[in-house]
């Protein structure tokens, strides 16, 4: 099965050393009419982690990594996880121009937008440069990144 990781989770590096070190990296995905926001306030960072929200034109690029269902049921329950973030199975277009299901995680009960933490976003712009995102979409992470505190 697949896991579509955007935010933090387009960093393999953080996939592998913080939540799913078994995940293997197939390919990009893309899952349209949504956008990344900030819709949690984190005391620990002092910043904004993201979620997604609909957004009817746009498009959230992210990394389609193959897990068990094994590894999510030990995800939901990590604690960054199971009390901000629920699962959730959506079609993503994935780099090979094919529709693929894909477990993501969503913010349970959004509020904000708050200004992103900037650690977070770090975390994220690496990632995005590491998988080779469309340099349009890095833009959109720096801009974040300028917003960030």
């Amino acid at each position: 099965m697949y896991h579509f990781g955007y935010g933090s989770n387009l960093s393999i590096k953080c996939v592998h050393e913080e939540l799913i070190p078994d995940a293997k990296f197939v390919m990009k995905g893309y899952l349209p009419n949504f956008e990344v926001s900030w819709p949690f306030w984190s005391e620990e960072e002092q910043g904004g982690y993201s979620g997604i929200m609909e957004a009817p034109g746009e498009l959230v690029y992210g990394a389609l990594y193959e897990v068990t269902e094994e590894e999510l049921i030990t995800m939901d329950n990590l604690d960054c996880y199971k009390d901000l973030y629920k699962r959730e199975t959506y079609l993503v277009l994935g780099e090979d121009g094919k529709w693929h299901k894909g477990d993501l995680y969503r913010v349970i009960d959004p509020k904000g937008p708050f200004p992103p933490s900037r650690d977070y976003v770090d975390i994220m712009l690496e990632g995005a440069r590491d998988l080779g995102l469309d340099p349009e979409y890095i833009n959109k992470i720096e801009e974040f990144h300028k917003q960030s505190q």
